[in-house]
């Protein structure tokens, strides 16, 4: 893998389930509405967009 597209791993895997990610995967669909009506961070590892940074593992502003 080049390091551009190396998968990192969550900085606080401790919340990991309230992440889009983790949300995704059990078909959360209203709560990720909620969580990504006014995006402010994006995740470097998987370019999910939320507006807190709590809710992606590698935030990083918009």
């Amino acid at each position: 893998m080049s390091p551009r597209t190396e998968k990192k791993t969550c900085r606080a895997s401790e919340e990991h389930q309230g992440h889009i990610c983790e949300l995704e995967s059990q078909q959360e669909w209203d709560i990720i509405k909620k969580v990504t009506d006014h995006p402010a961070f994006r995740c470097e590892n998987c370019g999910n967009v939320a507006n807190s940074a709590k809710n992606v593992c590698m935030p990083e502003d918009l």
